[in-house]
C-alpha cells in the first residue's frame, strides 16, 4: 500500500489512487481527516468531501446537499451518484468498504464467500465457474450446473421465485460473513439432481485456473499454426506469475496468435492490466503508449500516460482473440481497448460490461473505512474511450459465440473458444454481436449477471460472485 504518494495504484476499471494532499491523506494510515472521529456525521462529511474534490462527474453531483438528511455513509454515497448512475456512468462503481477487505482481494485474492460465479438466464441461476478448495467445489458443485433451490433455513425455495423478490440474491446467499449456510438444490449437467449444505468461509482465487488455464492449440483451418491460449480470471497481484510462466511458453514457441480469456472477468489492477499489454510489446517502441488516465478538470495534475514495457516474456502478436461476456468489465475492457491500435484484435462471446472509469481509493482517518470513488476514466493511444455501452460498437470485429458451460474454457470445441480460433484463422467472424462487423448478426440469449447494491471488492471485480 503507498504512503505519501500521489503514484497510483492502479485497481479496478483503472486505478486505486492513495492521494497525499493537504486534505486527503494516504493508504495506511491517511485518508480524508476528519477529527479522527469515525461518528457517522463524519463518515458522511468524509464522503461528501472526497466527492466535492474527486469525483469524475462533477457536474453530476447534487448543487446542495444536507448530510443530515441521510442515515448512513452508504445512503448520502448513493444519493450523491443516483444521477450518474441513472445515465449509465457510476452503476454502483462507488461503494464503501475496508481497508482490510480490499487488500486482501487485491493482494492474496481471497474473499468470504461459497466460491462460485453466478449468471441469471430468464429465471434460471446456473454456475459458470467453481474456485479451487473452496466449500462449492468440496459441495460437488461444478461449471454449467444449475441451482434449483436454495434453503436459507426455513425450507426450500426454488430460483423462480427467489429471483422475483430477490433479484440480486443478496438475501438468497446471505452476506460476506464467515459461517454463514445455505442449502443449495443444483442439477449437474448429466441430469442427476443434488442437495449439499455450505458454508461460507476464506476463498483463495487463483488467478489463471489449475486445469486447463493456459494451452497450446491449433488452427483448424491451419493445425501447423499455435496459438497461445490463457484464461484470467481477475487481475490481482497474485497474477503476474502465471502470467509470466503462460508468455514464456508462447514466446519460446514464437507464437503469434494469442487468445485472452476475459469470460466474467470484472477487472481488478491496472497494474496488471498494463502488465498483460507489456507481455505484448516484443514488437513496440518504448515510446508507444498503452494507456491515459484521465481525473476531472481540478484534478488534471494527477493525469498520467501508461507505455508499454518490454518484459523478457513479451510476445509480438498478429492478432488477439479476447473472449468476453455480459460480466467482463473495467480493467479486462482496458486490456482490449489500449489494444486496439496496436494488433488486429477482435472480441469474441457476449459484449462487455460498460466500464470505462476506475476508482481511487480514500481512507478515513481513525475510521476503518475505505471509500472507492469513480474518479478518473481511462483511454487508448488514440485517446478512445467512453464506452459505457460496451465494447462491442467500438471494434472491428465482435463475434457472437456462447459460453459453453457443457465444456471447459479453453477447450478447442467449447463455442467461445472454437469462435476463437476461427477468427484467428480467418480474419472473419463466423457471426457478430453487431451491425457493424461484417458477417452473420445472431441474437444470444439474454444473461443477467446479479450485481449487489453493497458489494464486497471480490463482488465489485467478480460479477456475479458468491
Amino acid at each position: 500500500m503507498l504512503t505519501n504518494s500521489r503514484q497510483p495504484l492502479l485497481i479496478a476499471a483503472t486505478a486505486l489512487l492513495t492521494a497525499a494532499l493537504a486534505a486527503c491523506g494516504g493508504g495506511g494510515g491517511g485518508g480524508m481527516a476528519n477529527g479522527g472521529s469515525c461518528s457517522v456525521t463524519n463518515q458522511k462529511q468524509f464522503v461528501l468531501d472526497a466527492a466535492r474534490e474527486w469525483y469524475l462527474f462533477q457536474d453530476l453531483l447534487p448543487a446542495s446537499v444536507n448530510i443530515a438528511d441521510y442515515a448512513t455513509a452508504e445512503e448520502l454515497l448513493d444519493a450523491l451518484t443516483a444521477t450518474a448512475r441513472a445515465q449509465g456512468k457510476d452503476r454502483f462503481f462507488s461503494f464503501l468498504t475496508t481497508p482490510q477487505a480490499d487488500s486482501s482481494f487485491f493482494q492474496e485474492g481471497q474473499f468470504i464467500g461459497f466460491g462460485l460465479r453466478t449468471s441469471i438466464q430468464g429465471n434460471q441461476l446456473f454456475v459458470p465457474d467453481v474456485f479451487e478448495a473452496s466449500p462449492a467445489a468440496d459441495g460437488g458443485l461444478t461449471r454449467g450446473v444449475e441451482i434449483k433451490a436454495v434453503d436459507a433455513g426455513a425450507g426450500w425455495v426454488d430460483m423462480a421465485t427467489i429471483l422475483a423478490t430477490d433479484p440480486n440474491l443478496e438475501q438468497a446467499f446471505g452476506p460476506a460473513t464467515e459461517g454463514v449456510q445455505r442449502g443449495l438444490r443444483f442439477l449437474r449437467l448429466n441430469g442427476q439432481q443434488v442437495e449439499v449444505t455450505l458454508t461460507k468461509r476464506i476463498v483463495t482465487i487463483l488467478p489463471v485456473p489449475a486445469a486447463g488455464g493456459t494451452a497450446i492449440l491449433a488452427l483448424p483451418s491451419n493445425p501447423s499454426v499455435q496459438v497461445g491460449y490463457i484464461h484470467l480470471r481477475t487481475f490481482i497481484s497474485t497474477a503476474e506469475t502465471p502470467l509470466r510462466h503462460a508468455f514464456a511458453q508462447f514466446r519460446a514457441q514464437t507464437i503469434e496468435n494469442i487468445i485472452v480469456d476475459f469470460r466474467g472477468n470484472g477487472g481488478g489492477l491496472v497494474s496488471v492490466a498494463a502488465f498483460i499489454g507489456d507481455l505484448h510489446s516484443l514488437n513496440r517502441a518504448p515510446s508507444n503508449v498503452f494507456s491515459n488516465m484521465r481525473f476531472n478538470a481540478n484534478k488534471s495534475s494527477n493525469d498520467s500516460v501508461r507505455r508499454f514495457q518490454l518484459q523478457p516474456q513479451s510476445v509480438a502478436p498478429v492478432r488477439i482473440a479476447f473472449i468476453t461476456t455480459a460480466g467482463t468489465a473495467s480493467a479486462s475492457e482496458l486490456v482490449i481497448n489500449a489494444m486496439k491500435p496496436w494488433a488486429e484484435i477482435a472480441i469474441v462471446g457476449a459484449d462487455t460490461f460498460g466500464k470505462p472509469v476506475g476508482q481511487s481509493a480514500f481512507d478515513m482517518s481513525g475510521c476503518d473505512l475505505r471509500l472507492r470513488l469513480i474518479a478518473f476514466k481511462v483511454t487508448n493511444a488514440n485517446d478512445e474511450g467512453d464506452y459505457f455501452d460496451g465494447l462491442a460498437s467500438t471494434l472491428p470485429f465482435a463475434c457472437a459465440a456462447t459460453d459453453d458451460y457443457a465444456m471447459a474454457p479453453g477447450d478447442a470445441l467449447e463455442d467461445s473458444t472454437a469462435e476463437a480460433l476461427n477468427w484467428l484463422g480467418t480474419g472473419a467472424c463466423g457471426q457478430v454481436m453487431s451491425t457493424g462487423a461484417p458477417g452473420l448478426r445472431i441474437t444470444l440469449p439474454p444473461e443477467r449477471i446479479p450485481m449487489q447494491g453493497t458489494p464486497t471488492p471480490a463482488q465489485t471485480y467478480l460479477p456475479g460472485l458468491f
